[in-house]
């Protein structure tokens, strides 16, 4: 299998923690509505799908939530409590290795083995969430050896990743196995990884209380310096206009992320 420059490429959409059904999800769209507004006359030839994971969390939480509903009859009270269970299970499923976080990813690698099998070039958007999950499946599949070739990206499965809202700067998810991108070796090719992120963004920061985030190595702090990582990362500070959780939604429309994006996929 190689991938085939010629075809038309693949954007993969990664949602993040999400309080609704996976039915009701459309990153996609807004994906596909971001490039088309910001593609101008360049003659790209694309299209959008979303990885939908969701599902899988709904029904690790879903016993929480009956929990809650025999203890808790106000409306408001219960409806307050199914999101900050979605929420905070969501987060805790992906710091495992194991059980739904494992069938994320095996997902998530599935699918985007399924476009390489097409011979189409791949793109990842991930947001929030969906980043950790992203950078854990490609830096395995570089360590399995079996693709990434750095003297020929026709045999990378991902051409590129951007990230955007990501909380992979917080302590919390720089675990074992997670605290450096995996080395493409020798060669002269080089991966891409650009990571949008708001100062105000509480998700970004973990200041959940709004302040701004200090400093601005977030993503860059998982290059080693050394020529044989083979990845091109770079933080891409953009200001959504928005503040605290307004910031964490705003960037499927940001111009600054949909240029970056075109120049990604065009390139």
């Amino acid at each position: 299998m190689s991938v085939d420059p010629t075809q038309m490429r693949q954007v993969l959409v990664v949602h993040g923690v999400q309080t609704t059904s996976e039915d009701r999800l459309d990153q996609d769209r807004l994906i596909d509505e971001l490039i088309r507004n910001r593609m101008g006359s360049i003659p790209l030839r694309f299209t959008t799908r979303l990885f939908r994971y969701e599902g899988i969390n709904d029904e690790a939480v879903a016993k929480f939530k009956i929990l809650l509903g025999l203890f808790v009859k106000n409306p408001v009270g219960k409806a307050l409590g199914r999101a900050a269970i979605d929420l905070v299970g969501d987060v805790v499923i992906a710091l495992r290795n194991s059980g739904p976080a494992a069938e994320i990813r095996a997902g998530l690698r599935e699918a985007i083995l399924d476009i390489f099998a097409q011979g189409a070039p791949c793109y990842i958007v991930a947001h929030s969430l969906g980043s950790i999950y992203a950078i854990d499946v490609i830096n395995r599949l570089i360590r399995d050896g079996q693709h990434f070739d750095r003297a020929s990206r026709r045999t990378w499965p991902v051409q590129g990743l951007l990230t955007f809202g990501s909380p992979i700067g917080l302590d919390l998810f720089k675990v074992s196995g997670r605290k450096t991108v995996a080395s493409l070796g020798e060669g002269h090719k080089w991966f891409r990884w650009h990571n949008y992120f708001d100062l105000t963004d509480p998700v970004v920061s973990g200041q959940i209380f709004g302040q701004q985030l200090q400093g601005f190595r977030i993503a860059e702090n998982y290059l080693r310096a050394s020529s044989k990582q083979g990845w091109v990362i770079r933080d891409r500070q953009v200001d959504t206009g928005k503040g605290w959780l307004l910031a964490h939604v705003a960037y499927w429309e940001n111009p600054m992320v949909g240029d970056g994006l075109v120049d990604m996929i065009a390139n």
